[in-house]
């Protein structure tokens, strides 16, 4: 819900990124209990396709394998052909016509069987993201589509420079197309304890009850990365440049955002003095920034984070200390 880049929120945008592509009463939302109707106010500009969106409610966040286990179980109720495009809400796009032509070959492969992710073709040797290295060519398309030799962890620079100079390994969008039949298939092969646990959820007559919760507690915390992708055979990653940027990580507000000469993304109630390189984010109160170098410096109303560029990934360490 917040709003970094473009004229709307992140979660807007996502929404709208979909716009003339397929009828809104097919968006669905999976979020957490304590988040959903702060979302459908969200919503509320979005007029009248704001009232059908669905929402699919977690008890509490756990990870990607079984929000999207779970969306896929409700969806194969309803239509046991149907297509997931599984899209997080922090990504910025900057070409919605791109995107949708890449999706349209997303769901041709998708209903022939396949999961099929976006491998964004790389302008730098990124440390910040994980990374796909393609394989052979799909031969059952027109379009640029290769089959998945592996997924690869967040890489040293010294890895991402070889990854570049290869060419044929993709950042990983974490934007996903499958049948939800399809996805429940591979979760049964190789996660079959989440498999078995969302069997239990189906018989459940109430997703709102203690059962839910206490199944949902017993879960694995697993990412459908590392629980699926990284062991399906049957994945495809489709080769794009739609502009694509996760705003999960500070770092990648360079893609995003305008720079000013001396290489700073300056936003906010803040004063600078000489700084290079550095991404400064003030909020209410003035902040002054003197002579930083390659520093990240992000003030909300509850907390203010100062960090190197190079030690900012480490922000999930803070994170957990609070916890």
């Amino acid at each position: 819900m917040l709003h970094i880049v473009g004229e709307d929120t992140l979660l807007r945008q996502t929404i709208k990124r979909l716009d003339g592509f397929h009828p809104s009463v097919n968006i669905w939302i999976v979020t957490v209990k304590s988040l959903a109707e702060d979302i459908r106010f969200h919503l509320q500009p979005l007029e009248k396709d704001a009232e059908k969106v669905h929402f699919i409610i977690e008890p509490f966040g756990k990870n990607t394998a079984l929000a999207i286990g779970l969306a896929a179980l409700i969806l194969n109720k309803i239509s046991p052909n149907s297509i997931m495009v599984v899209m997080p809400s922090d990504h910025s796009i900057k070409s919605i016509k791109q995107f949708q032509e890449k999706l349209q070959g997303a769901i041709q492969v998708a209903e022939q069987g396949y999961l099929a992710t976006f491998g964004i073709k790389p302008n730098r040797p990124e440390t910040a993201y994980g990374y796909i290295q393609s394989g052979p060519l799909f031969k059952n398309s027109n379009n640029e589509i290769f089959h998945v030799e592996k997924f690869l962890e967040k890489p040293d620079l010294k890895t991402a420079e070889a990854f570049i100079q290869q060419g044929n390994f993709y950042w990983n969008s974490g934007i996903f197309v499958w049948k939800a039949s399809k996805i429940l298939k591979e979760i049964e092969n190789h996660l079959p304890s989440l498999y078995r646990g969302l069997k239990k959820i189906d018989e459940l007559n109430d997703l709102r009850n203690e059962t839910f919760k206490d199944l949902y507690s017993s879960f694995e915390n697993i990412s459908i990365d590392h629980g699926v992708m990284e062991k399906s055979r049957d994945v495809l990653v489709i080769p794009s440049n739609f502009g694509w940027c996760d705003l999960g990580n500070w770092m990648a507000l360079g893609d995003a955002l305008d720079r000013d000469e001396r290489g700073n993304i300056l936003q906010g109630n803040l004063i600078d003095i000489g700084s290079a390189n550095s991404t400064v984010i003030a909020s209410d109160r003035v902040i002054a920034t003197i002579g930083l170098k390659d520093m990240v410096v992000i003030d909300t109303p509850d907390a203010t984070l100062v960090s190197s560029k190079e030690k900012v990934q480490e922000v999930r360490k803070v994170v957990e200390a609070l916890k």
